[in-house]
C-alpha cells in the first residue's frame, strides 16, 4: 500500500510539472546505465526542474526503479571551464526520492550530480549524471546509480 501510494505521489508531480512549467520544457528520453529505462525532465524555470525515469535495476536482479529528482541548474561553470562555443552545457544537481520494486521493495533518496550537452539547433541532449543513494525502507543501505541518456525536446 505504501509503495502505491509513493507511485501515484510520483505520477502526480510529473503530471503537475508538465502543467505549470513556466517554459513549457518537457523531455523525454531514453537512460542507459544503473538504472536502464525511459527518462523525463520538466523545467519549471530555467534555473529548476524536475527529472526521473521509470526504468530497471540490474544491480541484483531485473527490478522496477522509479525515482524523481529536483534540480537546480547551473549554466555557466562548465560553459565557461570547457569554453563551449555553440550549445549548451549546464551542470545540475538535486535530491530526490526513489522506489525499487523488488522482493524486498526500496524506498530511499538519491543525490544527484550531473551535466547535459544541449545542442544549439536540434531538440536533443545528452546528459551524464551520479546519484548515490540512501535507501530508509525496508532498512537503512546506501547504493549508487550513474547513467548517460538522451533527452528528444518535445516542446
Amino acid at each position: 500500500m505504501r509503495t502505491a501510494a509513493l507511485l501515484l505521489l510520483i505520477i502526480t508531480i510529473f503530471i503537475s510539472s508538465s502543467a505549470y512549467s513556466e517554459q513549457k520544457s518537457t523531455g523525454i528520453g531514453l537512460i542507459s546505465g544503473e538504472p536502464t529505462g525511459v527518462s523525463f525532465k520538466f523545467h519549471q524555470s530555467r534555473n529548476t526542474a524536475i527529472a526521473g525515469a521509470i526504468a530497471w535495476s540490474f544491480v541484483d536482479d531485473s527490478s522496477l526503479h522509479v525515482h524523481a529528482d529536483w534540480l537546480t541548474h547551473n549554466w555557466t561553470y562548465l560553459k565557461d571551464t570547457f569554453e563551449v562555443k555553440s550549445g549548451e552545457l549546464p551542470l545540475y544537481y538535486g535530491i530526490g526520492g526513489r522506489v525499487l520494486f523488488d522482493d524486498d521493495t526500496r524506498l530511499g533518496a538519491r543525490f544527484v550530480i550531473g551535466m547535459s550537452y544541449i545542442f544549439e539547433d536540434a531538440p536533443f541532449d545528452l546528459f551524464l549524471e551520479a546519484a548515490p543513494v540512501l535507501d530508509v525502507i525496508p532498512k537503512t543501505t546506501v547504493g549508487f546509480n550513474s547513467a548517460i541518456g538522451v533527452r528528444y525536446w518535445i516542446d
